[in-house]
């Protein structure tokens, strides 16, 4: 087995290695060819992108991955490497998760070691490498990886996720796998918003019908977090063009879901489908003051059901501790942010620096 790393690799030729083993393996949406082509695409023209091949003679290429290097922003900053992210904050705000090394089924069991040694064996001047939303396998070679060689290893974030199984046993609908009060919950709002006028779920199939949600799903988020005194997503231009550029690139992977009341747009889905499984990436509610009206689980519930009378698998929510994901569905695998730091001059400084931050002010300087 050998592995090696190629900086500012030919965008064809990666992303052509890259679809063909991604038809092997059992990775989540966003190792997809349509995702990573579509992140390169964007990425930011100062960061350095590099790319991670294990094969042999034999088999050929089994693994892949890919790493962002940001510039550097001062001599005492730790220099920096992102797995699959730039380390542009506007940019990463895309959002990877089920974050992986594109595995090829029936791989060696050391092909993730063996792509993350490349990896950090690579790049000798970074000082830390950032896995962010890692799933499981990858955090268990990166900490094996960093073991060996004696590096820092620091959790930042245990996420877990959620997901709706489209296939169970013996239920007509999702509903059937909701508790009692869920359902009645449901069930009660529905009711009341049919005293406005028919309750419909559409999924966008035409070009315009995709404009109207699109914009539907901009407004409705925008609403909800301007409410909260922030912006949502889609105001950061970058997050915005990334998904227009992914949904040219391959329509079938996006699915815009609106949910009308009488005509009128009362919340908006935002899901990646790939395979038999369906991912809820984004959405946007229209909340009211009668708190019997409950548009997200309305939406989510109505949703999942649908795809399932379509034969997809599961309804996945992904990450994050969230109130409606906990109530609609089961708990998933658990993703980890995890940063892994090389000891050097470099990030002593860097440590020792921050410690100084954190003293406490000397009593009789003046205070800001």
């Amino acid at each position: 087995m050998r592995a090696t790393f190629t900086r500012s690799p030919d965008r064809k030729t990666l992303i052509d290695e890259w679809t063909r083993l991604y038809a092997q393996t059992d990775a989540r949406f966003f190792q997809s060819p349509a995702w990573v082509e579509t992140w390169i695409d964007g990425a930011p023209a100062d960061v350095v992108i590099g790319s991670v091949r294990v094969f042999d003679d034999l088999r050929g290429v089994y693994a892949l991955c890919l790493v962002g290097v940001p510039p550097a922003t001062s001599l005492i900053a730790p220099v920096e490497a992102r797995f699959q992210e730039t380390g542009v904050a506007a940019y990463d705000r895309v959002y990877v998760e089920y974050n992986d090394i594109l595995v090829a089924r029936g791989a060696p069991p050391d092909a993730r070691e063996a792509a993350v040694s490349a990896l950090i064996d690579a790049l000798p001047r970074v000082d830390e490498f950032v896995f962010r939303n890692a799933r499981p396998a990858l955090v268990l070679a990166v900490d094996e990886v960093a073991e060996q060689r004696k590096f820092a290893v620091r959790s930042l974030s245990l996420l877990p996720t959620f997901q709706i199984d489209l296939r169970a046993k013996g239920r007509k609908s999702v509903f059937g796998g909701f508790s009692p009060s869920l359902r009645a919950k449901i069930r009660r709002s529905i009711r009341r918003y049919e005293e406005r006028g028919p309750v419909r779920l559409e999924r966008a199939g035409t070009e315009a019908d995709r404009a109207i949600s699109w914009t539907e799903l901009m407004r409705l988020h925008a609403q909800t977090w301007s409410k909260r005194g922030m912006n949502g997503v889609f105001a950061e231009k970058s997050f915005a063009d990334f998904h227009q550029r992914l949904a040219e690139r391959d329509a079938d992977a996006v699915d815009l879901v609106r949910l009308t009341v009488g005509g009128e747009a009362i919340g908006a889905l935002y899901n990646f489908i790939a395979g038999d499984r369906v991912y809820n990436y984004q959405s946007g509610f229209r909340y009211e003051s009668d708190n019997q009206l409950a548009p997200g689980f309305v939406c989510h519930a109505l949703a999942a059901d649908r795809y399932r009378e379509e034969g997809f698998s599961v309804y996945d929510m992904m990450a994050g501790e969230a109130e409606y994901k906990r109530r609609l569905g089961v708990q998933g695998e658990i993703l980890e942010t995890i940063v892994v730091t090389r000891r050097g001059l470099r990030a002593f400084m860097h440590g020792a620096a921050k410690a100084v931050r954190r003293l406490p002010p000397v009593a009789g300087k003046h205070q800001t």
